[in-house]
C-alpha cells in the first residue's frame, strides 16, 4: 500500500497542474476534464514507471546485497576451510611428531623395562647372596658354639676369621684330634688353630704334641703366649722358622727354614695354612714336597683357603704328583682340601 502512494501523488499532481493550465488558457471545460484525465493518466504511467525503477533498484541493490553476502559466505567459507586444512596441516605434523616421539617413548620404555628386569635380577642375587651369607655365618656361629662345647677352654679366644682359621675349619681341626688322637700335629701358620687343636688334646686326655710353625717371630710369640693363657704349654710348641728361598725338588721357592722343621717326623696331620701368598706365588707348595715322606701311615693333610686360584693350582699339582693320596673336599666358608694316607 505505501509503495502506490508515490504513483498517486504523481498521476494527481501531473494531472491537477493540466487542469490549471487548460482553465488558464480558456480550454472548454471538456478539453480541460480530458486533459485533467490524460495528466493523471500520464502521471500515473511515470508513477508506476518510477514505482518499477525504485523497485528494480531495489531488487538490484538486494541482488548485490545478496551477491556481496553470497560471496562474503564464499570467502568466510573458504577462509574457515583453508584453516582446517592448516590445521590438518598442523595436526598431522603434530601426529606425525608425536607418532615419532612414541617410537622414541617405545624404545625409552624397552630400555626401561630391560633396566627394571636388570635391576630385579640383582636385587634377587643381591637378596640369595645376602641369605646365602647370613646362612653361613649362622653355620659359623653354630660350628664355634659346638667348638666351645666340645672343647672348653678357661678364658675368651680371640675372633676367628679373616686371617685366622675359619669356625669351621677350627671345629674340623679339633673334631680329627678329638676322634683320632694323632701324636703329633704339624700348623705351618700358627694361630688359634694350634692352640685350639692343642686344647682339644687336653679335653681328650692323652699326651700329643702341636707344633705350631711361624715366619714372623711376633707372631710366634703372640701364638705361644696364648697357649701359656689357657694352660697349654705341655700340648703346644711354637716354632719360628723365617721365610727364605731355596730350592726345592728343583723349584727355586720362598718358603719355611727347613733347618727349624728337621726334627718334625712321623706327623699324624699337616695342617698347611702358612706362609701367606702376598707376593709370594703359589707360597704353600714346598708343604707337601718337603713332608711326605715324613707323614706316618693313615696321616692327613689339610689345606686351607681353597677358594684361591694359587691353592686349587697348588691342589692339582700336588694330586698328579701324588695320586696315592685320596682327596675329599670341605665346602666351608674358606674352602679346604684333606689328602688322606693310605692305611
Amino acid at each position: 500500500m505505501r509503495a502506490r502512494i508515490p504513483l498517486v501523488i504523481v498521476a494527481l499532481v501531473l494531472g491537477g497542474g493540466l487542469a490549471v493550465l487548460g482553465t488558464v488558457a480558456g480550454w472548454p471545460v471538456a478539453a480541460v476534464i480530458v486533459a485533467a484525465l490524460l495528466g493523471v493518466a500520464l502521471g500515473a504511467l511515470l508513477g508506476q514507471v518510477f514505482a518499477w525503477t525504485r523497485a528494480t533498484a531495489g531488487r538490484l541493490a538486494r541482488l548485490e546485497n545478496s551477491v556481496n553476502h553470497r560471496l562474503e559466505g564464499l570467502k568466510t567459507g573458504a577462509e574457515r576451510r583453508h584453516e582446517a586444512t592448516m590445521q590438518l596441516s598442523r595436526q598431522s605434523r603434530d601426529a606425525i611428531s608425536r607418532l615419532n616421539r612414541t617410537d622414541e617413548l617405545k624404545g625409552l620404555e624397552k630400555k626401561v623395562d630391560a633396566l627394571s628386569r636388570r635391576q630385579l635380577d640383582e636385587h634377587r642375587e643381591t637378596r640369595h647372596h645376602f641369605v646365602q651369607r647370613l646362612d653361613d655365618q649362622v653355620a659359623l656361629l653354630e660350628a664355634f658354639v659346638q667348638l666351645q662345647r666340645l672343647v672348653p677352654v678357661p678364658l675368651p679366644m680371640p675372633r676367628p676369621g679373616t686371617w685366622a682359621a675359619s669356625e669351621d675349619l677350627l671345629l674340623w681341626l679339633a673334631g680329627y684330634v678329638l676322634e683320632r688322637r694323632p701324636s703329633l700335629v704339624v700348623d705351618l701358620g700358627s694361630g688359634q688353630s694350634s692352640v685350639w687343636m692343642a686344647a682339644a688334646m687336653r679335653t681328650a686326655g692323652y699326651t700329643g704334641r702341636v707344633v705350631g710353625v711361624d715366619h714372623d717371630a711376633e707372631y710366634a710369640e703372640a701364638t705361644r703366649a696364648l697357649g701359656r693363657r689357657q694352660g697349654l704349654s705341655d700340648w703346644l710348641t711354637v716354632v719360628h722358622a723365617p721365610l727364605i728361598e731355596q730350592d726345592i725338588d728343583g723349584r727355586r721357592v720362598t718358603w719355611y727354614d727347613r733347618d727349624a722343621l728337621t726334627d718334625l717326623r712321623d706327623i699324624d696331620l699337616l695342617s698347611i695354612d702358612g706362609p701367606p701368598g702376598q707376593g709370594n706365588a703359589q707360597a704353600r707348595w714346598p708343604a707337601l714336597p718337603v713332608f711326605r715322606d715324613r707323614l706316618s701311615t693313615g696321616a692327613s693333610v689339610i689345606l686351607d683357603d681353597m677358594i684361591r686360584i694359587d691353592e686349587q693350582v697348588i691342589s692339582d699339582e700336588w694330586m698328579l704328583r701324588y695320586p696315592e693320596l685320596v682327596p675329599t673336599r670341605l665346602d666351608y666358608e674358606k674352602g679346604a682340601l684333606v689328602l688322606s694316607v693310605p692305611d
